[in-house]
């Protein structure tokens, strides 16, 4: 596991659970494509996400910016 992987199913999971929004949905409120969302919820394929657009995402959704990273401390044993 790395911190993509990490970053993938918080991801993830913050959108289905926490926003409850399709990628469909999530990409239409941020003005993005459904596979740029399709990617970043993919730990497989290797599509960064600039600090801009998470902060975007934070920022539009009164979310944690920590929250994308929840579960670090374990792979990295911090």
């Amino acid at each position: 596991m790395n911190l993509k992987s990490i970053f993938s199913k918080n991801i993830k999971n913050i959108r289905e659970h926490r926003l409850k929004l399709t990628q469909e949905q999530l990409a239409e409120t941020l003005n993005m494509s459904r596979s740029f969302i399709s990617h970043l919820e993919s730990p497989n394929v290797n599509k960064g996400i600039s600090i801009d657009t998470l902060f975007l995402i934070s920022q539009k959704f009164n979310l944690d910016i920590r929250d994308f990273f929840e579960g670090y401390e374990e792979f990295y044993h911090i």
